[in-house]
């Protein structure tokens, strides 16, 4: 049948394949073994869009009783055993709207965070305003980057508080869903990030 692809494009590897896990994680403390401080891993979730009902994985059949939750903690549980013996910090990119702790966007993604805290050195929570569809009722959200920088910030530190992780977010950087970027809009993001917790950013 081929790749499942969502909606009909991005291909999907299946995040809950035993093969998929060593791949990754060889080719992760492959980097480490040659001088790279920090595994960043991207995309580390379920499929969020498209049609799911052809796609088939792994965990359905040989972990009937999980959830998509417990599929991307084992993985980092495993990952983070291997990687962080070498010295290498590892991060992981997470959608901002995760804080919010909704089960619809849990039971898509599998991205159960206080359950991610225990096995990384940082989220990079992914907390860009124009993303916050129909969220704490702006109809802009985009045109709202103290607010939702703010709140994401405030609402990742509670939900990661005692797991002595470091949040380092991603901040918008982009022109898309906002009418009002501009070198200020990043100033704002930046100012309002390190006020409520991050250390350091990303764009």
């Amino acid at each position: 049948p081929g790749p499942w692809r969502e909606n009909g494009k991005l291909v999907w590897t299946d995040p809950s394949h035993p093969r998929i896990w060593e791949y990754d994680i060889g080719l992760a403390k492959y980097a480490a073994a040659h001088g790279v401080d920090e595994i960043q891993f991207d995309y580390v979730r379920f499929p969020a869009e498209g049609d799911q009902a052809d796609a088939q994985f792994a965990f359905e059949s040989e972990h009937p009783k999980w959830q998509r939750s417990d599929v991307i903690t084992a993985f980092l549980k495993r990952a983070y055993a291997e990687l962080h013996p070498t010295g290498v910090l590892v991060s992981l990119d997470v959608f901002g709207v995760m804080a919010w702790q909704r089960p619809v966007d849990l039971s898509h993604t599998g991205q159960d965070i206080p359950q991610m805290a225990r096995y990384c050195d940082v989220p990079s929570p992914m907390i860009y305003p124009s993303h916050f569809f129909g969220m704490d009722g702006y109809t802009a959200p985009g045109d709202a980057p103290e607010h939702f920088i703010g709140e994401s910030m405030q609402r990742f530190e509670k939900v990661t508080a005692g797991s002595g992780v470091v949040l380092r977010p991603w901040l918008q950087a982009f022109g898309w869903g906002t009418k009002t970027y501009s070198p200020d809009y990043i100033r704002t993001q930046v100012a309002v990030s390190h006020a409520n917790g991050a250390d350091g950013f990303l764009f």
